[in-house]
C-alpha cells in the first residue's frame, strides 16, 4: 500500500479521535454541562465535513466500517445495560392492581410506547396534512425513538441504572424492535405484493436468543467452563471481552443474512448476556465502556454529522409547514404518553423524559431511506423527514438537560471542612460512588480540593444562609471535620436551630463539650481517642487483617448494608447470586451479631457487613438494599 493511501486512510480518522477528545475536553473546561456531547461531536462532524472544512469526505471505507462498529456497540450496550432479572422480578404476581401498572418498569415503558403508537395512528390519519402519504408507513416511523442519542445522555447523568433511566432505556428499546419488526413485515408485504413467508424470517433472531439462552445456561454450570473463564478473564487474553464480541457478531451476522436491521441482532446480543453477567456485570461493562466510548461510539456520531445530507434544509422554506406538523407530532405523541411516568417521578421528570424520548436521528432517517427506496414517500417527505430529525435530534437533549438538570443534583453527604480529614472521606466516599460535597472556607485547601477534581464549594461556612441554599434533606448526613471543636459547635448549632437538622457527625477530643448542649443530642459525636485506641487495638491483635485493609485501600473497603429487598428475604446465602469478587463478614440482627454461612437465613430488617471492591459493593446494594 501506497504511503499516499496510508494518509488517505489515516489522516480523516486522526482528525476525528482529535475532535473526539477535544470536544469533552472543552465543554468539561468550559463548565458546559446543558449541552450534551453527542449533540457537538455531530455538529463538528459537519464541521470538518464535505459541506464545511471538507477535512473528511464520508466516503473513507475505515471510517464507515468503524463508524458501524461504533453504532452496533451503542446498541449492544443498551441491551446489556438492561437489567433483566430485576425487571422479571419486579412483574406482579397475582391479581394485576392499578399500583402496579403504574411502578412497574416494563409495564410503564410498555404503555409508553404502545399510548405513543395509538396516538400516532390517530394523528397520522387525522390531519388532512399527511393525505398523500403511505399512512401506514408514517406510523410505523412516528413512535421509533433514538437510542443512538439517548443512551449517552442517561448514562452519563447516572440514570441508566436508575429506575428512570430503565424506563427510558426499555421504551427506546421496545420502541426500536417493534419499528425494525413492522417495517420490515410492511415493506417486504409492498415489495412482495401480499404476504409471504419470508415475511417472517425475522423470528429467526427470537428462535436464536432461545437457543443461545439455553445454551448458556447449561455452561454456566459447567466448572472446566467457569475455571477457564475465571483463569483468562484478566491480563493479556480478556476473555470475557473476546466472547461479548463473538456473540455481538454472531447474532449481528444472523439478522444481516435474514435481511433484518443487525441493530436488532446487536440488541438482543447485549439482552442476552446481560442475563448471565448479572454478578459480574458492572465489570464487564466496564471493559466494554472504556473500549467503546473511547473509541469507536464517539466516530459514529461524528460520522454522523460528516454524512448529514444538509441539502435537506434547502428545502425547509418549501415544505415548513409540513416539517412544523411533523416536529409538533412527535413531541405531542411522545410527551402525552410520559404521564405513565408522573406517580414515580413528577410532573417535571415525566416531562423531561417525553421530550429525549422525541429524539428521532438513526433509525427514524433509515426508515425513512427505506421508504423512499420502495415508493411509499417522496423525495420531498423524506428531506421534511430527516430535518424534522435533526432539529428533534438537537433540541430534544437540549430541553431535558434544562428540565431535568435541577433535579438530578443533589448530595447525600456534607462534609464541612476539607483538610486531611475532609479529604481523606471524599475519596471514601468516591470509592462506593456516594454523591457529596464538601464545604470549605480555606480558600488554600479549596484550591487544593478543586486541583484533585473534588466537588467543593469556597464559602463562609459559619453563615446560617450557605446551609439554607444547599436545600439539605432530613435524610442526608452533614458531617463537620473543620480543626476547630468551637467552630464546629457553632455549626451544629446552626444546623439544629436554624434548619432543623439533626443528622450530624463530627469527631472531637472533647465530646463533653458537645454533651453540655441539650439541644445537639440527637448528634453522633466521634471519640478521636477512641479510633485511635481502636486502631491501635487492630494493630496488636489482627495485624494482617489491619494491614490488608489499608494497604488495598481503593480496591477493597467494607460497607454495612440494611435488608430493604424483600426479594431476598428468608433466602439462603448460598442461594443468592452474591458477587465473587467480595464477602459478607457479619450480619447483625435484633441486638445480635453472628457470622454467616451458606444455610444462614437473610431476613428483611438485618444489618449486613460486606467487604469487597467498587464493584462488588454496589452489586451488593442492589441486592440488598
Amino acid at each position: 500500500m501506497s504511503t499516499n493511501i496510508y494518509v488517505q486512510e489515516y489522516l480523516p480518522l486522526f482528525i476525528i479521535i482529535i475532535v473526539a477528545w477535544l470536544v469533552p475536553m472543552t465543554l468539561s473546561w468550559l463548565e458546559i454541562s446543558k449541552l450534551p456531547t453527542v449533540i457537538v461531536e455531530i455538529v463538528m462532524g459537519v464541521i470538518i465535513g464535505p459541506f464545511v472544512f471538507e477535512l473528511v469526505t464520508g466516503e473513507e471505507v475505515s471510517l464507515n466500517f468503524l463508524s458501524d462498529i461504533g453504532f452496533l456497540l451503542l446498541i449492544f450496550l443498551s441491551g446489556l445495560a438492561l437489567d433483566i432479572q430485576k425487571i422479571i422480578s419486579s412483574f406482579p404476581r397475582g391479581r394485576l392492581k392499578a399500583i402496579d401498572i403504574v411502578s412497574n418498569t416494563f409495564l410503564v415503558a410498555f404503555l409508553i410506547y404502545f399510548g405513543s403508537l395509538i396516538l400516532s395512528i390517530l394523528v397520522v390519519y387525522g390531519l388532512p396534512i399527511f393525505d398523500g402519504i403511505d399512512k401506514m408507513f408514517l406510523v410505523i416511523l412516528l413512535p421509533s425513538v433514538a437510542l443512538s442519542i439517548i443512551v449517552p445522555i442517561i448514562k452519563s447523568d447516572g440514570e441508566i441504572d436508575r429506575k428512570y433511566g430503565q424506563i427510558m432505556l426499555l421504551e427506546g428499546a421496545i420502541a426500536t424492535i417493534m419499528t425494525i419488526v413492522m417495517i420490515a413485515i410492511y415493506s417486504g408485504y409492498y415489495r412482495n405484493n401480499g404476504f409471504k413467508f419470508e415475511l417472517l424470517l425475522f423470528l429467526i433472531i427470537f428462535i436464536l436468543f432461545f437457543i443461545a439462552y439455553k445454551v448458556g445456561t447449561v455452561l454456566v454450570r459447567v466448572r472446566l467452563f467457569q475455571k477457564l473463564l475465571y483463569k483468562l478473564e484478566h491480563a493479556a487474553y480478556q476473555i470475557r471481552i473476546r466472547g461479548a464480541m463473538a456473540v455481538l457478531l454472531l447474532f449481528v451476522v444472523v439478522a444481516s443474512s435474514i435481511n433484518s436491521e443487525p441493530a436488532l441482532g446487536a440488541f438482543f446480543a447485549g439482552t442476552l448476556l446481560s442475563i448471565f453477567f448479572i454478578k459480574d456485570r458492572s465489570a464487564l461493562l466496564f471493559k466494554l465502556d472504556g473500549m467503546s466510548y473511547g473509541f469507536f461510539i464517539p466516530i459514529f456520531f461524528i460520522m454522523v454529522g460528516v454524512k448529514l445530507d444538509m441539502n435537506s434544509l434547502r428545502d425547509f422554506g418549501s415544505s415548513s409547514g409540513f416539517i412544523f406538523t411533523l416536529l409538533l407530532a412527535l413531541y405531542f405523541i411522545q410527551l402525552v404518553p410520559s404521564v405513565f411516568m408522573v406517580k414515580l417521578f413528577g410532573w417535571r421528570r415525566s416531562i423531561s423524559s417525553g421530550i429525549l424520548l422525541s429524539s428521532r436521528m438513526g433509525l427514524a432517517i433509515a426508515t425513512a431511506q427505506i421508504g423512499l427506496g420502495l415508493g411509499l414517500i417522496s423525495p420531498a417527505v423524506n428531506a421534511g423527514i430527516v430535518v424534522v430529525a435533526i432539529i428533534s435530534s438537537i433540541i430534544s437533549p437540549l430541553l431535558y438537560k434544562h428540565l431535568g438538570g435541577a433535579s438530578n443534583s443533589y448530595y447525600s453527604i456534607y462534609i464541612v471542612g476539607g483538610g486531611k480529614a475532609g479529604l481523606e472521606l471524599a475519596k471514601r466516599l468516591d470509592l462506593h460512588r456516594t454523591p457529596y460535597l464538601v464545604v470549605e472556607s480555606q480558600n488554600d485547601q479549596w484550591s487544593e480540593l478543586q486541583s484533585l477534581g473534588i466537588e467543593s464549594i469556597h464559602v463562609n461556612d459559619l453563615k446560617p444562609e450557605v446551609y439554607r441554599s444547599l436545600n439539605i434533606r432530613p435524610v442526608d448526613t452533614v458531617v463537620l471535620l473543620t480543626q476547630s471543636d468551637t467552630k464546629n459547635l457553632k455549626i451544629a448549632n446552626i444546623l439544629k436551630n436554624e434548619l432543623g437538622h439533626s443528622k450530624v457527625i463530627t469527631v472531637t477530643t472533647k465530646p463533653d463539650l458537645f454533651g453540655k448542649d441539650a439541644s445537639l443530642s440527637e448528634m453522633l459525636v466521634v471519640d478521636a481517642y477512641e479510633i485511635v485506641a481502636s486502631r491501635i487495638e487492630s494493630e496488636i491483635m489482627r495485624p494482617m487483617i489491619t494491614h490488608a485493609l489499608a494497604d488495598s485501600f481503593g480496591v477493597y473497603s467494607v460497607e454495612e448494608i440494611a435488608v430493604r429487598n424483600k426479594e431476598v428475604d428468608r433466602k439462603l446465602v448460598k442461594d443468592i447470586p452474591f458477587p465473587q469478587s467480595g464477602s459478607i463478614i457479619v450480619i447483625r440482627r435484633s441486638g445480635e451479631i453472628f457470622i454467616p454461612h451458606g444455610n444462614t437465613h437473610i431476613l428483611v430488617g438485618d444489618l449486613v457487613t460486606v467487604i469487597g471492591n467498587g464493584t462488588a459493593l454496589e452489586e451488593f446494594r442492589k441486592l440488598l438494599d
